[in-house]
């Protein structure tokens, strides 16, 4: 359609554009050139019946001659029609006056051409201004999400010239949208204030918005009240009328996760195209912002429940004080002193004093005052507590480690500095929270253990579950270090749990190993038992892997447990 320019006057103070009638022919001489985009010189427009409409304008004075020529820039965009006219009597336009409004309108047309490419990258270059201030903001205050919202409402309003504006995230799950910051229509320093509120919601299925939300299409809508699908409820809670409204989805992963909505064009009766292609470009990074801000809501709503779960974890996985309290009154049957510095010694009927036997090695290695025993106590405990009920990597096996380590110590007395002698925390913790799965299982099915620890999973695990327990108050056995020596202390504990893992080849790991497979050098009852806990554990895992379709190797295949025999041989 077309629309009369009136320049600005004294009176009104700025320009006005009155609507004239669509393009098209048989109205007015404007219309007819636009619909052409030739230029036309009439002579007499009152005998032309092409324009029974004339030129559209009420004048006092009859219109005779008509010169109207159509304004197109560099890029062949139709921008306005210049029409010239003299009124009945005066001599009319001719082919000369033609000639002379072509030229300057050519040069007229490449002006303004030129002043709306130097608009245009004055808008980029705002836009790219703001992008990165949004950015910053970001990126400096990643947590407050409505400082993030605020900056993107007010450059969105800046942008379409818009009076009020409002963003609406989507609720999928309930297929509502949402919101709870609000324009308000105030100015503080300039800028517009937005109202932190009580959260209102409406379905998806209503309104401008939720259409919007619903197909992921871009809606200007010229008069609101006038289109059915306006939802006025809004109108009604905020107080405010809506006159005309654009609409952008804010479109992420193929999924729109919000909508933004332009209200009531300051200048103009309504939004233009123009202002749907910048609002576009904005809307992709409007995007990005927001699935940024969300996927850290998510992550920090993930780490509230992470805290949480570790918080009954660890009151579920620490020792009670009854517990630590009966094991430092706790005393070993007079005949287990003489047998315990066996290497087949044979704890098995002996498993109401485990952490009583551990107890008394740390003190014959290390020495009574080496350890407060109170620390001592609460550690050993939860060690014991963190020990899964699997077939073979279990407390039992923790103990008979530590008991084979002690008795290397034992005999070789006077070869280790004092740190080492520590080793015999390495052993107790060394299977510290064994699922009964090999590492290859593990990495196999994507385990999330295999995920935080790429080489040797178990083993890695078992030391971070080792140092986790030593952070817990009162449980630290290492705290008359200095914090050089701890350091060190952790470090030959992490070298020796690592090298229980077979598949490495350490020389500092010859002695765990060792130990880690003592139950062979016991007598044959004892070794007996040991090899069915072990094919125990690799039977389940066989069981699990044939549940997915995994044919397990043979050691590991319960239906082929008549061949163990050949298998150990």
């Amino acid at each position: 359609s077309l629309c009369v320019f009136t320049p600005p006057g004294a009176k009104e103070g700025h320009p006005q554009l009155i609507p004239a009638g669509p393009i098209a022919h048989g109205t007015t001489v404007s219309a007819y050139v636009a619909r052409s985009r030739k230029t036309l010189l009439v002579e007499d427009i009152l005998g032309d019946e092409r324009f029974p409409k004339g030129t559209g304008l009420e004048s006092g004075t009859r219109i005779q001659s008509v010169l109207c020529l159509p304004i197109v820039t560099a890029i062949g965009d139709l921008i306005g029609i210049l029409e010239l006219y003299r009124h009945w009597g005066k001599e009319a336009f001719h082919l000369s006056h033609q000639e002379v409004a072509t030229a300057n309108l050519a040069w007229a047309s490449v002006a303004i051409h030129q002043v709306q490419v130097c608009r245009g990258l004055a808008k980029q270059t705002e836009l790219n201004d703001f992008l990165l201030d949004v950015s910053k903001t970001y990126f400096d205050n990643i947590v407050a999400i409505d400082s993030l919202l605020e900056h993107i409402m007010i450059y969105a309003k800046n942008l379409v010239n818009a009076d009020r504006c409002a963003l609406f995230q989507v609720d999928h799950k309930n297929k509502e949208l949402y919101s709870d910051l609000f324009d308000i229509g105030e100015e503080n320093d300039g800028k517009p204030v937005f109202k932190k509120t009580k959260e209102i919601r409406f379905s998806i299925e209503k309104g401008i918005a939720g259409q919007v939300a619903r197909t992921g299409e871009v809606l200007n809508i010229p008069d609101a009240y006038a289109d059915p699908r306006f939802n006025r409820e809004v109108d009604l809670y905020t107080g405010y009328t809506t006159r005309n409204i654009l609409c952008m989805p804010i479109v992420s992963r193929g999924s729109v996760i919000g909508v933004v909505q332009m209200v009531n064009k300051i200048s103009g009766s309504a939004f233009s195209k123009t202002d749907e292609n910048n609002f576009k470009m904005f809307a992709v990074f409007c995007a990005l912002a927001l699935h940024c801000a969300n996927m850290y809501h998510r992550i920090r709503h993930s780490e509230c429940i992470y805290r949480v779960t570790m918080e009954k974890l660890s009151y579920h996985s620490v020792c009670t004080a009854e517990e630590w309290q009966n094991l430092m009154h706790c005393t070993l049957p007079p005949h287990i002193y003489k047998e315990i510095e066996l290497y087949h010694f044979d704890i098995s009927p002996y498993e109401d004093v485990w952490p009583a036997i551990f107890v008394y090695m740390v003190h014959q290695s290390c020495g009574t005052a080496c350890f407060e025993l109170e620390k001592l106590c609460r550690f050993t405990m939860s060690v014991k507590k963190n020990y899964r009920r699997v077939p073979y990597h279990n407390w039992k096996h923790a103990v008979t480690v530590a008991h084979c380590m002690y008795a290397i110590l034992q005999n070789n007395q006077g070869l280790f500095t004092d740190l080492e002698v520590r080793l015999l925390v390495a052993c107790l913790c060394h299977d510290l929270d064994h699922r009964g799965y090999s590492n290859s299982y593990l990495q196999k099915f994507d385990h999330p253990l295999a995920a935080l620890y790429s080489t040797s999973t178990m083993e890695q695990h078992h030391f971070s579950q080792t140092v986790s327990i030593l952070q817990l108050e009162g449980h630290n056995v290492f705290s008359n270090l200095s914090s050089s020596e701890y350091e060190q202390v952790l470090e030959i504990i992490r070298k020796a749990i690592i090298a229980t893992d077979l598949a490495l080849d350490r020389v500092i790991g010859l002695m765990m190993t060792a130990c880690d497979l003592c139950s062979v050098t016991k007598l044959w009852p004892v070794t007996r038992l040991t090899a069915n806990d072990i094919y125990a554990e690799f039977w389940a895992e066989g069981d699990e892997m044939k549940k997915t379709g995994i044919q397990p190797i043979p050691m590991m295949d319960r239906d082929k447990k008549d061949e163990v025999p050949q298998g150990q041989v």
